[in-house]
């Protein structure tokens, strides 16, 4: 019984990673480790084994949400010095945004003060256009 459910499974899986769009893969492909961990609790609670499937599940709860943090974190502190620093830190400081800032957190900054400095809004298209190179490099530099 357990090989037939872990090929649907499988099966599921496939159909479901190859139906989402470009954005949804995208939200998804950076957060694997909590796809692995739900797909473990949920082997665990098919088995029988409730409590360790619990402690997955709010494992990959927590994976969802601090991963891609942990993950930037990390290839920040893994990427060597470059003569690019200085304009990622006007970047930065254009944005407002801390060196570990994640790709949702440039986006906010991003959002938030181009509210101010759009032109529609009273700002100039110098500020607007300043703001989205700003953006971005720096989300050029996540990938």
């Amino acid at each position: 019984m357990l090989p037939v459910l872990l090929i649907l499974g499988a099966v599921f899986a496939l159909l479901f990673l190859t139906r989402l769009g470009g954005a949804q893969r995208a939200l998804i492909r950076p957060r694997w480790p909590a796809v692995v961990l739900a797909g473990a609790a949920l082997a665990l609670a098919l088995r029988g084994a409730i409590w360790p499937a619990i402690a997955c599940a709010a494992l990959a709860g927590l994976a969802w949400t601090w991963w891609p943090q942990i993950e930037s974190r990390l290839r920040n502190r893994a990427a060597p010095a470059t003569a690019n620093d200085a304009e990622d830190g006007a970047a930065r400081s254009v944005l407002g945004v801390s060196p570990t800032a994640t790709a949702d957190e440039i986006r906010a900054a991003y959002r938030a003060k181009m509210a101010r400095a759009h032109p529609d809004r009273g700002g100039t298209h110098a500020e607007a256009a300043r703001l989205a190179a700003a953006r971005d490099r720096l989300l050029k530099k996540l990938k």
